[in-house]
């Protein structure tokens, strides 16, 4: 229990320190527009530590999850509703309604943005963290070489089985999936590589194919058939697999190929043959492969980019299922505030205990993923979200004409409803999760 309770401490600090950068980007852009914060404070709850600078107090509360930003103009709203007023033309300067519709849609549009950019710089630094990978010998051979196996007569006329890819232009490769990752970056693209090839340099190029999914080179990796990783006592690392069924055998797919569930497998150990059983055609054992500590090897920034931009497109899209009722397609996605912060402590903690380096990774990523959650959640255009505020400084904007105090006040009354029905509907995932699970 003690362990749980710590783990989810560990999951709601860091979530505190994401969404408290949400609350730095409103203060950034509401000082830029000279809005007076009157107050910015980590956590909630009772203030432990404050500072009284020339403008803004910054406190740091009890509770360390998530934090404000207190704009000055509450007694401006105050002063209006007593003043049974139609409009707040009359804040004072320095206030929230002194500023500009513009001004206004872009201080709650700070908040998100600046969720969405962490989300990208915390990727990209992940991605800058040399971690031990896979490392494979660029090896190919077309996948019409074993089209059976792969279910596709893709053909591939710039590679012969058994080429080494070398580069592309400037781009050296390291290994395969080095590669394959230059590849995917230029899905579409003709691509002009240097193989080699009996042994002598070749240019060549590879043409993309258009299928149902996209783009495909049909080109797979060439792995001989050396044992790596294995659960069996009959099979040993550096065990080479050299026939099937007394078929002699080069490369794994001439075994994948086979299309019988069970056989004999003859492995050569130390220079002496023998013969192996497999029933039921599954491997009791992994291929060998290499490793390399490397960090991503392609375009870290693009694919930083692209990430956040899946998982802002996912998170929205589960958002938008939760609030319609379709829980099973959200659910796919969304989970639970205290079941998220526990699992956050978990995966963090066994991160580290792989490595350093493991855990720092996992650790940007983890944040990366709830940074680009908070953008998402809260462009929802809910009164008391930051969407909502957008969605009210939008309509302002387009009709010139401001909401009044008490058209404000209801709509914001309406939004806190709203949140806290969305509140209570996600910690029933929590429910769910601890104790009909």
């Amino acid at each position: 229990m003690l362990m749980h309770l710590l783990l989810l401490a560990i999951g709601l600090v860091v979530i505190g320190l994401v969404l408290f950068f949400h609350e730095l980007g409103h203060f950034a852009v509401a000082r830029l527009f000279n809005v007076e914060v009157e107050v910015l404070s980590f956590g909630l709850g009772p203030r432990i530590l404050s500072y009284q600078g020339k403008r803004t107090e910054y406190r740091i509360s009890a509770i360390p999850f998530g934090g404000y930003c207190r704009m000055h103009g509450s007694l401006d709203l105050t002063k209006a509703l007593q003043d049974n007023a139609r409009t707040l033309d009359k804040a004072e300067a320095g206030s929230y309604f002194a500023a500009s519709p513009w001004k206004r849609f872009a201080i709650y549009l700070a908040g998100p943005l600046s969720n969405f950019l962490l989300a990208i710089l915390l990727l990209y630094a992940a991605a800058l963290i040399p971690v031990e990978r896979l490392s494979d010998e660029a090896y190919v051979t077309p996948i019409s070489e074993y089209s059976e196996l792969f279910g596709s007569d893709i053909t591939q006329e710039g590679i012969m089985k058994g080429d080494k890819i070398l580069s592309s232009g400037r781009r050296d490769f390291l290994d395969w999936q080095d590669a394959e990752s230059f590849i995917s970056a230029h899905s579409g693209e003709i691509i002009p590589l240097t193989v080699l090839r009996d042994g002598k340099k070749t240019e060549t190029i590879l043409t993309p194919k258009r299928t149902e999914d996209g783009w495909a080179y049909g080109i797979a990796l060439l792995q001989k058939p050396v044992i790596g990783r294995t659960l069996s006592e009959e099979f040993m690392p550096g065990d080479i697999v050299v026939a099937i069924d007394g078929i002699p055998v080069s490369f794994t797919y001439d075994i994948y190929s086979y299309g019988k569930e069970s056989f004999t497998l003859t492995i050569e150990r130390d220079g002496k043959l023998m013969e192996r059983e497999i029933e039921g055609g599954s491997l009791p054992f992994a291929w060998q492969s290499g490793t390399r500590i490397s960090r991503d090897s392609y375009a870290p920034l693009i694919h930083a980019v692209e990430r956040s931009s899946e998982l802002f497109i996912s998170t929205l899209s589960a958002l938008g299922a939760f609030l319609t009722f379709h829980f099973e397609e959200a659910l796919e996605v969304l989970t639970g505030p205290v079941k998220a912060a526990e699992s956050i402590g978990n995966i963090t903690t066994e991160a580290f205990a792989i490595s350093e380096r493991s855990g720092i990774r996992g650790v940007l990523q983890l944040l990366a993923i709830i940074s680009v959650s908070l953008s998402a959640g809260n462009i929802l255009p809910i009164p008391t979200f930051d969407g909502g505020q957008m969605l009210m400084a939008l309509y302002e904007a387009v009709r010139r004409k401001a909401l009044s105090p008490r058209t404000y006040v209801m709509l914001q009354i309406i939004g806190m409803v709203l949140a806290l029905l969305i509140m209570a509907a996600m910690y029933t995932l929590d429910f769910k999760a601890y104790f009909l699970s």
